[in-house]
């Protein structure tokens, strides 16, 4: 007993410091987002977590040597492009991801021409967080998989796709002059659409009892608009649906994930309205509180946030604080001690993975590196002469191609950072 006092007398004095000087204090878990404890007024955060009111992901420094997600290179030495992976353990402790690949070696301002989903899986102990690609499971055109797990074992995945469509109708016929991961300067982006009549960018259901498949049919989610939902889900343990999903990151739910057409109607949130797209919902262990994670917005902003539920994804709560950034601590030290940095220019489709206890062990992201790489209409300049700086756009080299995507190099790929453990 006397231990424990000792142990808490430091937050004890911290929380009568913040409170002599008016910061928020806490009272109960969801004051700690239910990322940790409340203690003597102050929250103390599960290790996964910091802020003053655990709302932001600690992150391990990332270790190159122990892999970084999902970099493919071909045999021939070409770098494929990737754009987020949803990751799941299978029965026998191996993670299994499935991802948005780039095919024609471009990169992601042509993702809606050229996305299709694969499977991934990190399977060597020495490179943890190193995913080798397997196999394609849907082709172009397929993007932004998530995957939940049913309480009966399947594995549900929900997709953006032209599926039963003709090929190219949601926006071009795959763009064919990539190069090591990069689309051309020439390559279509999403604002330069020609497919007349247009097919909507539709969210389906597939199910496999194995992470290798084989997948069924992909079957059509009901969405009020033809846009893409973004759509994210958990299954419960009595097989009902709770999901979130564009427009306006709304509630979609069903009594039984097998049943597409009981499907409710399209939802509006109540409680913290929720910013940005790319939903990630999670269940903490003890399955009463359900948390997402979102990307931030648009091109311009890399970073998300989080948000928790405990009344079954009806009223959402959060602080406006950033969950993550786009700035990734190396393992590592420059002169001076200095923690070396790798500064994103696009940080999105946030997915957090989590071990057999349903503990957060990491997060992954699609991302890029180049700068610039974002939503702003820029005319050709000449060319650069140095290479820019990470976090900064320069004044030279060549422009948005008469739209508002700036990204002449537009490689991306699957982030993988672990998170803080102790």
């Amino acid at each position: 007993e006397s231990l424990a006092a000792a142990m808490l007398l430091p937050v004890a004095i911290v929380g009568a410091v913040l409170q002599a000087l008016g910061a928020p204090s806490c009272t109960a878990p969801s004051d700690c987002s239910h990322n940790g404890v409340c203690a003597s007024g102050v929250c103390q955060c599960a290790p996964q977590w910091m802020g003053q009111q655990c709302d932001s992901f600690r992150f391990a420094p990332l270790d190159p040597a122990a892999g970084v997600g999902l970099q493919t290179v071909t045999p021939a030495g070409s770098r494929v492009s990737s754009w987020g992976g949803s990751v799941l353990r299978d029965d026998s402790g191996t993670y299994h991801m499935w991802a948005a690949e780039m095919t024609d070696s471009v990169g992601i301002k042509a993702w809606i021409t050229n996305s299709q989903v694969v499977h991934a899986v990190a399977d060597a102990p020495d490179t943890p967080f190193r995913f080798r690609r397997r196999e394609v499971v849907f082709p172009t055109f397929a993007h932004e998989p998530t995957v939940a797990r049913a309480p009966t074992g399947e594995y549900v995945m929900f997709f953006t796709t032209n599926f039963g469509e003709a090929p190219g109708s949601q926006c071009n016929p795959p763009c064919t002059c990539g190069h090591n991961g990069t689309s051309c300067l020439s390559c279509p982006n999403d604002q330069q659409c020609h497919a007349n009549p247009r097919s909507p960018l539709s969210t389906r259901m597939s199910w496999a009892a194995t992470p290798d498949g084989p997948w069924s049919s992909p079957m059509l989610i009901p969405a009020p608009t033809a846009g893409d939902t973004n759509l994210a889900c958990v299954i419960q343990r009595n097989s009902s649906l709770i999901c979130l999903g564009r427009p306006s990151l709304g509630l979609l739910r069903a009594d039984n994930w097998r049943n597409v057409s009981d499907y409710s109607p399209w939802q509006r949130t109540q409680g913290t309205p929720i910013q940005g797209e790319d939903p990630m919902l999670w269940l903490d262990p003890t399955e009463t509180v359900l948390h997402a994670v979102t990307h931030g917005g648009g091109w311009g902003q890399p970073w998300g946030y989080h948000y928790w539920s405990d009344d079954r994804g009806t009223t959402w709560h959060g602080t406006g604080n950033r969950a993550y950034s786009n700035v990734v601590d190396l393992v590592g030290a420059v002169g001076g001690g200095e923690t070396q940095k790798k500064i994103l220019s696009r940080r999105e489709r946030p997915h957090v993975v989590l071990d057999e206890h349903s503990t957060l062990i990491g997060l992954t992201n699609g991302v890029t590196e180049a700068w610039p790489c974002t939503l702003q209409r820029e005319p050709d300049r000449p060319p650069c002469k140095h290479p820019t700086p990470p976090g900064t756009n320069p004044g030279c080299g060549p422009g948005s191609n008469g739209t508002s995507i700036w990204c002449p190099d537009d490689y991306c790929y699957t982030l993988f950072q672990p998170f803080a453990r102790a």
